[in-house]
């Protein structure tokens, strides 16, 4: 049964939807090194974090996956794991979501990476394998929508769709796909413009893929994140993520940009203040650090 979404309409009296922040206070708080394993060993801590998300504001709550691909699990042993850890998040989001009401959704992510230890780049076989077994336990599990974080690679954003479909269809749910590129720089060249310029290039091919929604992450750029973005809204002309904590120095920049100001139908969602309510071994504090804080992760 597929369970209809209605896109937010940006320039509306209610403005673009707000999309909740990540699972920073987890990796501080909790103690897993596997973040995406509290979905099947501590749900309860994973739900408190949307709970948490949905009462400062969010309108749709990302999943606990930023890091359930089967080449990332793989690096704790839990490769077989992939598909019931996304459906749990997802089933975890869907809980909360429901609690605060029938106009909160869920958005599942499918982060796909481009290069795996001991293996390299992936071939596009198992991005679109990885992307299927993600995608069929976030649609599975409850997601309202699917938001795939891929390279600027064209071969790879497809491989992804196409992995993004398979996975939905052994759901049996249809759902709407947004897709979220970063510049892996050793896929592209670093010449000034050239990140802007490839990334332009990736936009007209998610346009191209039929997606519903683009996206930026906005590390890894040669330019500023709004001309960036612009570069790629030029290519793309269908709604717009803006993936920027509300504090965001990029935001006022991105406020200047009238001419995208009503395609922005999503925003992303500021960090939660540090909460008491997760029970769990914190992490030890790096030597002189000032007390624990989210761990970068780089992919």
């Amino acid at each position: 049964m597929t369970i209809g979404f209605t896109e937010p309409k940006a320039g509306t009296v209610t403005g673009p939807a707000l999309v909740s922040g990540g699972f920073g206070e987890l990796s501080a708080r909790a103690g897993a090194s596997c973040l995406e394993e509290l979905n099947i060993t501590d749900p309860k801590a994973v739900i408190d974090v949307h709970n948490r998300h949905l009462d400062a504001g969010a309108d749709i709550l990302r999943t606990n996956t930023g890091g359930a691909s089967p080449e990332r699990l793989d690096r704790y042993r839990m490769h077989d794991e992939a598909f019931i850890v996304s459906y749990m998040a997802a089933e975890h989001a869907s809980k909360a979501a429901r609690r605060h009401g029938q106009d909160r959704r869920v958005m599942g992510v499918a982060r796909v990476e481009a290069l795996a230890p001991l293996i390299g780049f992936l071939p596009l076989g198992r991005v679109e394998a990885a992307t299927r077994t993600m995608a069929s336990g976030l649609v599975g599990g409850g997601a309202d929508l699917l938001l795939l974080e891929t390279a600027q690679c064209p071969a790879r954003i497809v491989a992804a769709m196409d992995g993004a479909r398979r996975g939905m269809a052994d759901a049996g749910r249809t759902v709407p796909v947004l897709v979220k590129l970063r510049y892996e720089t050793r896929l592209g060249a670093l010449a000034r413009g050239a990140i802007a310029d490839g990334l332009a290039r990736a936009a007209a091919a998610v346009a191209g893929i039929g997606a519903q929604g683009l996206a930026i992450a906005p590390d890894n750029l040669d330019r500023p994140y709004a001309e960036t973005l612009e570069a790629a809204a030029t290519a793309y002309r269908a709604a717009l993520f803006v993936d920027l904590a509300p504090s965001s120095p990029h935001w006022a920049a991105v406020a200047d940009l009238t001419g995208l100001r009503h395609r922005i139908a999503f925003t992303g969602g500021r960090r939660l203040e540090p909460s008491k309510t997760i029970e769990g071994p914190a992490r030890p504090a790096p030597a002189n650090d000032v007390g624990p804080i989210p761990v970068a992760r780089s992919y």
